[in-house]
């Protein structure tokens, strides 16, 4: 609301005249400090939405991390989440602006792409390949914005493991998800098939129960057809049931990456959650039954 309201500011800042080709209707002439303004204004909309949506990831993967290294310990891995906000508020906002920053720039591109290819429109009607060519760049900057992306969210949980700068975070996460491709592909896929069920189900859970609320209440009997209203429910459960799965989506990332960490650093310490310390129990003694084969071979 905010940003709404100073961008109706700078946009009536200038010099009111007639429209050309409708002398009744008023236009505002910008200058062109003015337009830069405006401009400026707009990417602070991309950078500062990028900064709340790191932060937030930032506190949601801290907290998982510390749950991770602390669910057995005597805080039980308490509190993670008020002290992820304290990193985040004290120590490492500069690294998620400087990552909110990089996402603010390819969106920006992305942008002034998009306006000069709708200019461009005639022109690719016309001639085929600037259509095919406008496509393929169109793309290419989507992809590079999610791997963007998706290498920045990974580079916030590093930031929270080993307290490093961004730039390190972001390059030991891209190696880190390179030398575990197979890993981080199978909790992808887990993780999107949970979060399709659950879309699913509680989707059709809410349109199901509002067709029969509507279909059996008598104040309600002289609604023509309850379809619209369920197709809405469903729309708008749907969409708050993937902001709250995707909690749980990249909870999971943190988790992994916790893992990776405690299977570098040999398994030490025993505050790990009790069915993963089984598990690392069962890694430590085949590393030993493999070490030894190997010794007597």
């Amino acid at each position: 609301m905010f940003w709404l309201f100073a961008s109706v500011y700078i946009f009536s800042v200038g010099t009111p005249g007639p429209r050309v080709g409708y002398p009744f209707v008023t236009e505002i002439y910008w200058n062109q400090q003015t337009r830069w303004i405006f401009f400026y204004h707009c990417f602070g909309l991309l950078w500062i939405n990028s900064f709340i949506v790191g932060c937030t990831q930032f506190i949601i993967g801290a907290s998982a991390c510390i749950w991770y290294f602390e669910a057995n310990s005597d805080s039980k891995g308490k509190g993670s989440v008020w002290t992820g906000f304290k990193w985040v508020a004290i120590y490492h906002w500069a690294s998620v602006a400087f990552g909110a920053l990089i996402i603010a720039i390819c969106q920006t591109i992305r942008i002034i792409f998009e306006y000069y290819r709708r200019k461009m429109g005639m022109m690719s009607k016309e001639i085929k390949w600037v259509k095919v060519m406008l496509a393929i760049t169109g793309w290419m900057l989507w992809l590079l914005e999610n791997c963007i992306k998706y290498i920045t969210k990974n580079a916030y949980i590093q930031i929270a493991l080993t307290n490093n700068s961004f730039f390190k975070s972001a390059w030991n996460a891209f190696a880190l998800i390179i030398k575990n491709a197979h890993r981080f592909g199978f909790t992808a896929s887990i993780g999107g098939v949970f979060l399709g069920f659950g879309v699913l189900s509680v989707a059709g859970v809410v349109s199901g129960s509002v067709y029969v609320f509507m279909t059996n209440e008598i104040a309600l009997m002289g609604v023509t057809s309850p379809i619209p209203t369920t197709v809405v429910a469903g729309i708008m459960a749907a969409c708050i049931t993937m902001l709250f799965l995707s909690i749980f989506s990249f909870a999971s990332d943190a988790i992994l990456q916790s893992f990776l960490m405690d299977e570098e650093l040999g398994f030490s310490g025993n505050s790990r959650p009790t069915y993963m310390q089984e598990f690392a129990n069962t890694l430590k003694n085949r590393g030993k039954t493999c070490c030894s084969s190997f010794t007597c071979w």
